[in-house]
């Protein structure tokens, strides 16, 4: 049988305060493969996975995944399929999805294991 260990109230206020911070507003230049989580403003949490060489985005929403070809864009990013649109620069990104309000999102970038 295993037995819980307490957690000092230093580390565990320490674990909770990393947990909570926010990072601050950064630009996010994707030249190599990644991803970045975001969480919307209707409640959403939903994943884009970058994919440069190949000129694709996934968007990962609700476990539902679609493949996204790259779109010319001036500044920031954008992936279309038509139907599914993101558009984002540094970590904000708007996915619009046919004639639906857009979702706005907010994200920052996250380690990928294995990369």
């Amino acid at each position: 049988m295993k037995k819980l260990v307490p957690l000092g109230s230093s580390v565990l206020v320490a674990l909770l305060a990393t947990g909570c911070a926010t990072a601050p507003a950064q630009k996010v230049s994707f030249n190599e493969t990644g991803s970045m989580q975001f969480a919307c403003g209707n409640g959403d949490k939903v994943e884009m996975q970058f994919f440069p060489e190949q000129n694709m985005g996934v968007l990962v929403r609700n476990g539902w995944t679609v493949g996204l070809p790259a779109q010319a864009t001036d500044s920031g990013y954008a992936y279309s399929n038509g139907p599914t649109t993101v558009r984002g620069d540094g970590n904000e990104m708007t996915i619009q999805i046919g004639y639906l309000t857009p979702i706005w999102c907010r994200g920052r970038p996250m380690l990928v294991s294995g990369r």
